[in-house]
């Protein structure tokens, strides 16, 4: 089923939804059973005949976004605005197995049907998680829950000489952030959210943290040990820097993570 499509799906959906759920789900609330009778014939008919698993991620939607949306008063519940619900449930139909992905996506869709806070549901997030992998949306809930920080810029520089090894350290080193993955992947996850506008990497530093720490980090220690087979002695070179999640980065945390920073 093509994106163009999509739009004349949402129209219809409230009186053919009955033709594809359970009946128990007849009952349901209209602006809910219209959203799953969505998600069920954008997400999971093209796939129906080949996955035995249809109905369970059927039932399975259902239940997430009746909790997303429980605390939702009944004055204010809205079937979400085509140019939001269509592209989400199409993203869906290729990331609902991605735990991290489809929690925002679902959080995003649950946002556009609250008419408290539709206006806050931007369509440019559902691009953003589209470019996001796991990896990003995990980084991201660490700067959610900590705000800011710190970052340094790390240079293997060769004594007596302009010369540097280049692929010594990842573009950003952030020690609170070490144990999550390879630091060097790490290092793209940052780059990639500060490209989407979620964080700034700004010129600075935290009161209070002591950035020669870095130096002595068990990670950086490892890439010395490393680089000290190649005889040249050479000393650490350290840019402090602070990463820290802007205005932009905050209003998608409130409506696509659920979370008020």
């Amino acid at each position: 089923m093509s994106e163009l499509q999509v739009p004349n799906i949402i129209k219809s959906i409230s009186d053919a939804a009955h033709d594809n759920l359970p009946a128990t789900m007849e009952e349901t609330d209209g602006a809910i059973s219209t959203v799953v009778g969505f998600f069920n014939n954008v997400v999971l008919y093209p796939v129906k005949r080949a996955n035995l698993t249809f109905k369970y991620k059927l039932e399975a939607f259902e239940s997430d976004l009746r909790e997303k949306t429980d605390s939702i008063p009944d004055e204010n519940l809205q079937i979400p605005p085509t140019m939001l619900a269509g592209p989400i449930l199409e993203a869906l139909r290729y990331t609902y197995d991605e735990k991290e992905l489809r929690e925002m996506y679902e959080n995003l869709l649950a946002s556009a049907m609250d008419t408290r806070i539709a206006n806050q549901a931007l369509p440019s997030f559902v691009d953003a998680i589209k470019q996001m992998s796991p990896l990003d949306a995990l980084v991201l809930q660490k700067f959610v829950e900590l705000y800011q920080l710190p970052c340094a810029e790390m240079r293997f520089a060769i004594e007596n000489t302009n010369q540097i090894y280049s692929k010594a350290m990842p573009t950003y080193f952030l020690q609170d952030l070490a144990d999550m993955s390879d630091p060097f992947i790490i290092s793209t996850s940052i780059t990639n959210l500060s490209r989407l506008g979620f964080l700034n990497i700004i010129d600075g530093t935290i009161k209070g943290v002591d950035y020669d720490s870095f130096k002595v980090h068990p990670y950086v220690q490892s890439r010395v040990n490393l680089f000290n087979i190649f005889g040249a002695p050479f000393k650490i070179e350290i840019d402090k820097k602070v990463v820290k999640l802007n205005d932009y980065g905050k209003s998608f945390a409130k409506v696509c993570l659920g979370k008020e920073v």
